[in-house]
């Protein structure tokens, strides 16, 4: 007789479980028979670090409307093994996709954030940012052949979107950028019923020195604006201090990620690109009595997944220490025209202190029209 592995004793399917060291084998475990998940928890905590997935190019909600395509479906490519998850969400249908953090996807809809676990398909709604400002909504010129009744289009209001810790997790803040208003910031906790404005420091000119970047820090939120100049707002006693720094943008661009290293900073990865080849240095926040930038050339462990922008940043970027992964390398997707109306991505992984490519990294082979969204790292969460 087939043995049946549903009267498998608990005890040995947890001991299965915990060989495990990938979400989807684990997900997929989960799935064999309604006594395997009765015993296994659907947050497992063994888990490591997950290799992050990249979310595939899609399409923006208007551009499924006009052509009548089905939005509720979104595609990551898993690095770790070179495969493609694809799920549909029906959740996601209509809403823009303005970043991930912590596992969880932000997506934005008439002036409402949402997150979104794609791996669960739990979702958080957060307040309404109607009433933030007045400049928020813009519409946009009718054509002739358009109904005097049709609804204006909704634009979108967000730039970027940072989360503190698991949305899941006690005491997670959300911190919002919003195009029309500049460098300022707004914040809320899971729950709260309206977005706060972050106070600025004393004499800070958004105006005169635009922000770049921002991140979240030890429960410290950091921006850096064009200068260089760094700004930390603590959200426990509302405190806003603003410092100086010699560190030099010239016509490069930056990416705020979080930093593990001696000194606890955050970490700025500045790279460009010369004669098609991508450069990089990375420098950390360092505040031993004079704060300031220090640069780099070994980041232990860690592995940096880096979303390259060319105009101010929109998606956040990963600071990971993986097992199986050689340490003190810098992870980056970048696009690769294929003909005058699509293009394919390549991924590509960087050691920082060598400069040289790290071989065996695979790419997806889809290709892309060039109307297609942004790419963006999801480190994938059971929690």
């Amino acid at each position: 007789m087939e043995p049946d592995w549903a009267h498998l004793l608990p005890e040995l399917v947890s001991i299965i479980s915990k060989k495990i060291s990938i979400i989807k084998e684990y997900v997929n475990l989960r799935a064999v028979c309604k006594p395997w998940r009765e015993t296994l928890t659907p947050r497992p905590l063994h888990l490591p670090h997950q290799v992050p997935w990249l979310m595939l190019p899609r399409g923006s909600p208007d551009d499924f409307r006009k052509n009548g395509i089905d939005d509720s479906y979104i595609t990551f490519y898993d690095l770790s093994r070179s495969t493609i998850h694809r799920f549909e969400l029906p959740f996601l249908s209509g809403k823009y996709i303005c970043g991930s953090s912590h596992g969880w996807l932000i997506l934005e809809h008439d002036y409402r954030l949402s997150l979104l676990n794609p791996i669960t398909r739990t979702s958080i709604k957060l307040p309404s940012f109607s009433d933030v400002s007045t400049n928020l909504v813009i519409g946009y010129k009718r054509k002739r052949s358009d109904s005097f009744n049709e609804k204006r289009r909704y634009k979108r209001c967000i730039r970027k979107v940072i989360l503190s810790s698991n949305p899941s997790e006690p005491g997670c803040v959300v911190v919002a950028r919003f195009k029309s208003l500049g460098s300022l910031l707004y914040y809320c906790r899971i729950g709260d019923s309206s977005w706060t404005k972050l106070r600025a420091d004393v004499g800070q000119n958004p105006a005169l020195s635009p922000m770049w970047d921002f991140i979240f820090q030890n429960n410290l939120v950091f921006t850096m604006n064009f200068k260089g100049e760094v700004t930390i707002y603590d959200l426990e006693n509302l405190s806003v201090k603003t410092f100086p720094s010699r560190l030099m943008l010239n016509n490069a661009c930056y990416n705020l990620v979080q930093g593990v290293g001696e000194f606890g900073g955050p970490l700025v990865v500045k790279h460009s690109v010369d004669s098609e080849k991508t450069s990089f240095s990375v420098y950390e926040w360092v505040n031993n009595g004079e704060p300031k930038w220090c640069q780099v050339k070994n980041i232990g462990k860690q592995v940096l997944f880096i979303n390259l922008f060319k105009s101010l940043p929109v998606l956040s970027s990963a600071n990971l220490q993986l097992e199986n992964w050689q340490g003190n390398q810098i992870c980056y997707h970048a696009w690769r025209p294929m003909t005058s109306e699509y293009f394919q991505i390549d991924i590509n992984c960087v050691n920082l202190e060598s400069r040289k490519d790290v071989e065996n990294i695979h790419s997806p082979t889809d290709e892309f029209p060039r109307k297609s969204g942004a790419t963006l790292w999801l480190t994938p969460s059971l929690i």
